[in-house]
């Protein structure tokens, strides 16, 4: 199917439109995804977050370069997801100085 025609999908609200999104595109993202996290499972569901974030992008946005879009929205799911996994915690060694 082609990219218009999956994305016309989208703007009738049906929802094969994903099924057809991951069909042609599911490797290269979550390929993009574990190249970032390197951990599959988490690959695995930042490519699921990429299309909800999809479903509810469109409408109103219609993008001309379908791939490009996919592409741009799981490399920055998987970099926040990057992010949160390796955050410093809070309450570490200077905790004991508050003045709680």
């Amino acid at each position: 199917m082609e990219d218009q025609q999956i994305v016309a999908l989208y703007f009738e609200r049906v929802e094969d439109a994903i099924l057809e999104t991951k069909n042609k595109y599911g490797k290269i993202l979550v390929g993009i995804s574990y190249g970032i996290l390197r951990l599959m499972e988490d690959a695995k569901e930042c490519e699921n977050d990429t299309y909800l974030k999809t479903w509810n992008s469109i409408p109103p946005m219609r993008p001309k370069m379908f791939l490009s879009f996919l592409a741009k929205v799981i490399r920055n799911i998987s970099l926040d997801r990057y992010d949160y996994l390796h955050a410093k915690k809070r309450g570490g060694p200077m905790s004991r100085f508050s003045t709680n």
